[in-house]
């Protein structure tokens, strides 16, 4: 229990991290793989297993029934070493990049799990089988990883949960002279407990990576009542129920082959952000532009250096009004583009302001995705569409 309580504050702590660590790093170096993003995919892989059980009939009292004695409890067990199995199913997760670091967060459902049995009963108890299995498990987990070239190697830790369950069934017989009817006893729990390995994806494409990826899981034990079982007072030849209970434990050693469709993740900015040559005429107006990333309104280090050139060619000569207009590419609403373009607009008016450009000498408007550099069809995110134009008469 105390692994899966530091297990779940590690994840809870790292959901809190990363989106807001996200906002303050560069995407990763030109010509890599950007994993970031939310993505799907189907898994398919091997467990290892041990699934202890065991199954306890209690004691029969002296009295339980006219003429009985008492009759001690009877008990049977199995140790489930290295059972391999098939299992398969499907993962979600998210990633946020910061240069070549990879944090994310990952859940998994699969089917498919051990089982095993052995006989039960006997003396005073109907002989029959116990069996123990597990059908299903699942994980939430964080991830920390490297990135280079197409390939990301990462460790991974977080809880586990499967579905345990415990039957006897026994079976018609004849104990002491008393006919038995045959009946079963059961139940089933959900385990907790910590899992942690790491893994490889190899980018395919810009969408689709493959991957190998290897975990430990400590499922832990849980106790169970598995009701009431048929057993015969020895003395009187009367049939009693006893209650019967059981314990049950998993874990695993688990490969998995792993297939990942990341959806669209924002394209990095040009690699260079440049003023356009003046035009040769003189009395021709000096435009200046400012790129954005996707989505966003903050002007960039690279985008004050082209703010500081507007600047510097506004006081080097006589005062004039200045014009700043903002646009957008087309990967938004009409009127979500609208407001984009004017706050960007305004952040770079109030950057010219800071570098000593009067807040009067400027007219500053958004025109949205109007007026593209390059243009494209609805919903296409083209960096040199995403801009601010300062132009100087």
């Amino acid at each position: 229990m105390r692994h899966t309580v530091k297990t779940a504050a590690a994840i809870v702590l790292l959901g809190w991290v990363a989106p807001a660590g996200a906002q303050g790093f560069l995407p990763a170096s030109p010509g890599t793989v950007n994993w970031s993003g939310p993505y799907v995919g189907l898994n398919l892989g091997g467990e290892w297993s041990r699934l202890p059980g065991r199954v306890g009939v209690a004691a029969t009292p002296a009295g339980a029934a006219p003429g009985s004695v008492a009759v001690g409890a009877s008990s049977a067990g199995l140790n489930n070493n290295n059972s391999a199995n098939v299992t398969g199913g499907g993962q979600a997760g998210y990633n946020w990049q910061l240069n070549n670091i990879v944090l994310g967060v990952e859940g998994d459902i699969r089917g498919g799990g051990p089982s095993n049995s052995t006989t039960v009963g006997g003396g005073s108890s109907p002989a029959g089988t116990f069996q123990s299995s597990s059908s299903w498990n699942g994980s939430v987990r964080g991830r920390v990883g490297y990135a280079w070239n197409q390939f990301l190697l990462y460790g991974t830790g977080g809880v586990a949960f499967a579905d345990a369950s415990l039957q006897a069934n026994y079976a018609p017989s004849t104990v002491s002279g008393v006919a038995v009817g045959g009946h079963s006893a059961s139940n089933s729990t959900t385990l907790m407990g910590p899992t942690y390995g790491g893994g490889l994806e190899y980018a395919v494409t810009p969408n689709i990576s493959v991957g190998g990826e290897y975990r430990y899981t400590d499922y832990g034990h849980a106790n169970l009542r598995l009701g009431s079982v048929a057993t015969t007072a020895v003395a009187g030849g009367t049939v009693v129920s006893s209650p019967a209970t059981g314990r049950i434990g998993l874990d695993d050693n688990t490969f998995l082959l792993k297939v990942n469709y990341r959806f669209a993740a924002p394209p990095p900015p040009p690699a260079m952000e440049a003023a356009m040559p003046a035009p040769p005429p003189p009395a021709a107006p000096r435009v200046f532009i400012v790129f954005f990333d996707w989505d966003r309104d903050i002007v960039t280090p690279q985008g004050m250096q082209i703010v500081q050139q507007a600047a510097d060619a506004y006081k080097s000569g006589a005062p004039v009004q200045i014009q700043v207009t903002g646009y957008t590419d087309r990967s938004g609403s009409a009127a979500y583009n609208q407001r984009l373009s004017e706050r960007r607009a305004n952040n770079v008016a109030r950057a010219l302001v800071g570098l000593g450009v009067p807040q009067n000498q400027m007219a500053v408007s958004g025109r949205g995705e109007n007026d593209n550099r390059v243009p494209t069809a609805a919903g296409v995110r083209e960096p040199q569409n995403r801009r601010v134009e300062i132009t100087a008469p």
